[in-house]
């Protein structure tokens, strides 16, 4: 049975550049196969104890901003692939703040990839930055219209069409294309491939969903406008066969094969299983990557559940450990890890795990791996969550996850009913920045992102300034930006050498509303147990929701193995309350 035919949507996934792959031993197809474990390589780190003292590094700073303007909001245009791009930036403290789209010619999916540049350019308060591989033009438009705002000065440069208008088909171009064997299945996400049109490069994002091939968009081109829209045409039969195995638009032929590559491109990375697949992983991971147990059998055909690609997340050392699993023929053929912080060493003996429910078609007998506990125990129980999807699919209940968009909608009614006159020209436009993230959020599928456009509403409204000051002159602390560093100390386990943690907390009207620019000046390793305490996971919440919820570091919950990372932040809070507070009448004199 084709598994694309079997395959249920369940929840789609970004796709990810690092990714393990356990392939089983199908009866009937790879008889006498013991299946290999794959991992993906990664630069070489020394094995350490899971939770280890590591020596000190250079401190990190947040970059600051230098941007010799008043606070305010400004616009800009600049030049994008097919005309204006248009924006407006928000400073304050001489920092950007945030950066806005106002309006585009250029291709939607397109744009969306070229917009990665705007949090280059806040994370890196500097325009100097890297344009968007495959999106060159709209980033190079986005940062010129950017410096247009706050310099003046003006793009002059061709449109991106322009500059690639060519009169003859390009080097690599071509009238024909082979025929391919498809692969059984993919992995939900978007993916980008290239391929060679008659004026030169052609990209196309293609949405995999359910295991199939959902959309196919052309992001980028170099043809003229009518071949590339006579061509596009066989991107229906694409999706209606599933296969790239079409024939090409007579008229747009080198277009068409232009398409074809580029969807194959991103095919090839999407795909499940096939042998082109898993000997590039192979080759990729041929030392202490890989593994076999030739005295063991895969036990075959007892998974009572439909066949299809099922995800799960759970809870892992550093953070969330997402995997995706694949029944077919009654078997756990593959299972892919997706996504996961951990340490790379202890991640790699975790793997033992995948590969033991491999061999048994089991997860209840399968024991965790000595030395990486809480690793093993994150595969373990996401692969468990996948199982429990296919259990629902196979019974015929929905798995589809609806966000509680309650929360939301409250906010953004609330926001709404506060009057501009009141309040300054610049608090204003970032709170109807935040509510037009809000009201996008509405039609997110994902919890995580709702609860984000919440928080970042909350904060915004929080964040308000009075145009009159009349807010501040009976408040018990003076509102501002403060930066704070405080020691991060281990406990008795004495697990990690104690170093500084430095971040920045702003009050507004006796609450907290914002803790950024967290970081540490120690080991790289407590990188992610600072990640950890001030995020949480997909199951605990960070403490920096927690605080900016009630407005104060007060019956806030540590994040466990983060502890002392969370203890340092509230410690850090307290501190800036202390210095921020108001001195009384008596204390003046």
């Amino acid at each position: 049975m084709d598994i694309k035919e079997t395959g249920k949507k369940l929840k789609p996934f970004a796709p990810v550049l690092s990714v393990a792959l356990v392939t089983a031993c199908v009866a009937g197809s790879l008889s006498g196969y013991e299946a290999p474990v794959y991992a993906a390589t990664q630069e070489e780190t020394p094995v350490k104890k899971e939770e280890t003292k590591e020596k000190k590094e250079e401190k990190k700073t947040a970059a600051k901003g230098t941007f010799d303007l008043e606070d305010g909001v400004y616009k800009g245009t600049g030049t994008g692939y097919a005309g204006d791009i248009t924006v407006s930036v928000l400073i304050k403290d001489k920092q950007i703040v945030s950066i806005d789209i106002l309006s585009s010619s250029d291709d939607a999916a397109f744009f969306t990839r070229a917009k990665a540049v705007i949090d280059k350019i806040i994370e890196g308060q500097t325009l100097d930055v890297d344009t968007v591989s495959g999106a060159t033009f709209s980033s190079r438009g986005i940062i010129s219209a950017v410096k247009n705002a706050l310099t003046g000065e003006k793009d002059t440069s061709e449109t991106g069409q322009a500059q690639s208008g060519q009169t003859g088909a390009a080097a690599g171009s071509s009238t024909s294309v082979a025929q391919v064997e498809d692969a059984a299945a993919y992995k939900d996400g978007t993916y980008y491939g290239s391929g060679t049109g008659f004026g030169g490069p052609l990209k196309v994002m293609v949405e995999i969903s359910g295991g199939k091939i959902a959309s196919i968009q052309i992001v980028e081109n170099s043809d003229g406008s009518d071949y590339i829209s006579k061509a596009a045409s066989l991107i229906d039969s694409i999706i209606a066969t599933q296969s790239t195995n079409v024939d090409t638009v007579s008229g747009a032929t080198y277009s068409s094969v232009g398409i074809i590559q580029a969807v194959r491109d991103a095919l090839s990375q999407a795909a499940v299983n096939g042998t082109s697949d898993t000997s590039q992983n192979n080759n990729n991971n041929s030392n202490n990557n890989s593994s076999s147990d030739d005295n063991n059998s895969t036990v075959t055909g007892t998974v009572p559940y439909k066949e299809g690609i099922y995800y799960g997340t759970a809870d892992g050392y550093s953070g969330d450990v997402s995997v995706a699993v694949v029944i077919q023929e009654k078997t756990i053929k593959a299972i892919l890890i997706t996504e996961s912080s951990d340490d790379e060493a202890f991640f790699n003996r975790a793997m033992d795990v995948v590969k033991n429910v491999i061999r048994t078609q089991k997860t209840d007998d399968v024991d965790t791996v000595s030395g990486a506990t809480y690793s093993s125990k994150g595969l373990l129980n996401a692969i468990k969550n996948a199982l429990k999807q296919a259990e629902k699919v196979t019974n015929g209940e929905s798995i589809d996850e609806k966000p509680d968009l309650t929360d939301l909608k409250e906010l953004i009614e609330r926001a709404e009913k506060l009057e501009e006159d009141k309040y300054t020209e610049t608090s204003w436009a970032v709170l109807q920045t935040r509510i037009a993230d809000a009201q996008e959020a509405l039609e997110e599928t994902k919890q995580t992102i709702v609860d984000k456009a919440v928080e970042k509403l909350k904060t915004a409204i929080a964040q308000l300034e009075s145009k009159d000051g009349k807010d501040e002159e009976n408040t018990k602390y003076v509102s501002g930006t403060y930066e704070v560093t405080v020691p991060c100390t281990p406990d008795e386990d004495e697990d990690f050498e104690e170093y500084e943690l430095t971040m920045s907390v702003e009050i507004r009207n006796d609450k907290i509303v914002s803790i950024t620019d967290i970081t540490g000046d120690g080991a790289s390793s407590n990188d992610d147990y600072i990640k950890r305490a001030a995020n949480g996971t997909s199951s605990i919440k960070g403490v920096v929701s927690q605080i900016i919820d009630k407005g104060m570091p007060e019956d806030i919950d540590t994040v466990s193995r983060a502890t002392c990372s969370s203890n340092a932040i509230l410690e850090g809070c307290k501190k800036v309350l202390e210095a921020a507070e108001r001195p009384t009448d008596m204390e003046a004199e």
